[in-house]
């Protein structure tokens, strides 16, 4: 699961939903790879949210991304504390 903050809402997105097999070689996949939460990196998930949400390819370069122990997968804005 793909848990992304974004535009001031929360959506939970299935894993093989952002990674569809026809769009792998658009986002840099070998031929016959199956991506995993592990194996993807964080470039990779910022292409696919893009094109999930139709946004230009950088709409999603500022964003955190953490792949949690678990394999979900957290993408928000970075966050800033204090004054």
């Amino acid at each position: 699961m793909v848990h992304v903050k974004y535009e001031g809402r929360s959506d939970d997105i299935e894993f093989g939903d952002l990674f569809p097999q026809d769009r792998l070689a658009s986002m840099g996949f070998a031929e016959g790879a199956a991506p995993t939460p592990q194996t993807v990196t964080q470039q990779q998930i910022r292409i696919a949210l893009a094109q999930h949400y139709d946004r230009g390819v950088n709409e999603f370069d500022p964003f955190y991304v953490e792949v949690n122990p678990n394999g979900n997968i957290t993408v928000r804005p970075e966050a800033t504390f204090g004054v």
